[in-house]
């Protein structure tokens, strides 16, 4: 196991369109200039409406960002054209058709680097069946995960060389939010399982729109998930947008919530959480 600080720079949900705020993503870069990430994970929402001209701004964005270390991001719901497919009907390959031509061509990709393995999800399905409940509000915002999705991902992460960080990245919270009382995922406590058991040792998403870190043990393993907040006008109960740094050693595992002040315009180092690094 590697004797090193590997460091991840963990954003999401910048929304670029009418909620977009340059200042926030901004900060968040000086962020990487001074504390030099090995990686930097962006879990979707790069847009607010899907729309060509912010998907561009989305990859200028992106840009900035990989000029600082790696990124690694995967499609969130507002990211994802659902209207090409409702309820599965329709063309499917369109739901992501903008994210590939202008963002990146991959909406799963893999990123590995001295010391870190990082595997992305696609759990932006839009509304097609395996992401639909009985419950209209849920359409359209509700995250899924296929069977199929997660083998391919466990797959990838056994692929990792021994002693890296192993990093699974979707858009949608895989544990309950607080403030919004609401699960990310349809099938929330079997896909909390899976992840937990999927080798991953840190699962990165955003989607709910508030900060938080937690330890998920379960019978077939245990992950650390790190929500991030958003980097928009889109905060949760007036909360300050908020990003998460990710600090992994031999034996353990950090990750630390940064929030917007907006009175000196930059993220602001909050109490790291510590815990024993998972056994993949």
């Amino acid at each position: 196991m590697s004797a090193r600080v590997v460091r991840v720079l963990h954003i999401s949900d910048i929304h670029c369109g009418h909620s977009f705020v340059p200042a926030q993503v901004a900060a968040a870069e000086r962020v990487a200039v001074v504390h030099k990430p090995d990686a930097i994970v962006v879990s979707g929402d790069l847009t607010q409406r899907a729309r060509v001209e912010e998907f561009r701004e989305a990859r200028r964005v992106l840009d900035r960002f990989a000029a600082l270390a790696p990124v690694v991001t995967v499609p969130g719901n507002h990211d994802t054209a659902w209207w090409h497919a409702p309820f599965g009907l329709g063309n499917r390959s369109r739901l992501h058709e903008r994210w590939r031509a202008l963002v990146q061509p991959d909406t799963e990709p893999t990123l590995r680097v001295p010391g870190l393995s990082i595997v992305g999800l696609n759990s932006s399905a839009g509304m097609l069946p395996h992401a639909i409940t009985w419950y209209p509000r849920h359409w359209r915002v509700k995250g899924a995960l296929t069977d199929p999705q997660l083998a391919d991902a466990r797959a990838r992460l056994a692929e990792s060389p021994p002693g890296d960080l192993r990093i699974l990245v979707l858009h949608h919270n895989v544990v309950r939010g607080r403030l919004s009382n609401r699960w990310g995922l349809t099938r929330p406590q079997q896909m909390l399982d899976a992840i937990a058991g999927s080798g991953a040792q840190v699962v990165c998403a955003g989607h709910d729109h508030e900060e938080r870190v937690e330890l998920v043990q379960r019978a077939s393993g245990s992950v650390i998930a790190s929500t991030a907040n958003t980097l928009s006008s889109r905060m949760r109960g007036h909360r300050p947008s908020a990003i998460a740094m990710i600090e992994a050693d031999a034996g353990m595992i950090s990750v630390a919530p940064w929030s917007f002040d907006s009175t000196v315009r930059e993220f602001v180092a909050g109490e790291p959480r510590r815990f024993p690094r998972p056994t993949p």
